[in-house]
């Protein structure tokens, strides 16, 4: 494993290291010796942030409604298959890297296989990465899919410390061996939108 992928997956689990990174905003001294040179800066381009706008599957979703409110993580997690159309089973057990994967979600103008993790109602609070998974590896856990598009849904608030992980494990995991890897979150808000412009999807069974 190269020494530079080890160090990513390094900063991608421990937040405190990873704010220790010195960056454009935070030029601070890098007391580990963390070498950014331009190959790497290259690759974290293909690392890509998007949001419920950026997916084509979600076209119908409304400008404005009111937060989804919480809800089953199972009823989330059918309604965004039937939203895509994909008839499967997805049914949750311990060794699972996603809650839902299918190739049937269209992203940015092309159908593109897309993991997804969902929390739902049984998750409390702002979701930080410390509640995706009984060991907090559900992020890096999801990253191990043969997918394009990684999403994490949750009918809640979403700390932005999610979204730098995702983003350092996209750029690890996914950029760095030269492939494009589109992220994102939906929340309450989002998924209200969603909802809304699919009601006959969310229909509560």
């Amino acid at each position: 494993m190269a020494p530079l992928y080890r160090r990513i997956l390094s900063l991608a689990r421990d937040r405190g290291k990873l704010n220790r990174v010195p960056t454009k905003v935070s030029p601070r001294a890098d007391r580990a010796g963390l070498t950014v040179n331009v190959s790497f800066v290259a690759a974290a381009s293909n690392a890509v942030y998007i949001t419920i706008d950026d997916i084509d599957s979600f076209s119908a979703a409304k400008r404005k409604a009111a937060p989804l409110g919480a809800t089953r993580e199972e009823l989330i997690k059918n309604a965004f298959a039937r939203v895509a159309g994909d008839c499967g089973k997805f049914k949750d057990w311990g060794g699972e890297k996603s809650d839902l994967y299918t190739n049937k979600h269209r992203v940015r103008g092309s159908r593109r296989p897309v993991a997804i993790a969902f929390k739902g109602r049984g998750t409390k609070g702002r979701l930080v990465p410390a509640k995706m998974g009984a060991n907090g590896d559900q992020i890096d856990r999801l990253f191990d899919e043969t997918a394009e598009a990684f999403l994490i849904v949750y009918c809640g608030q979403i700390a932005s410390s999610i979204v730098s992980q995702m983003k350092a494990f996209a750029i690890a995991k996914k950029a760095l061996a030269g492939q494009r890897a589109y992220f994102g979150v939906i929340d309450a808000d989002d998924l209200g939108r969603i909802a809304a412009g699919y009601p006959n999807q969310f229909r509560r069974t």
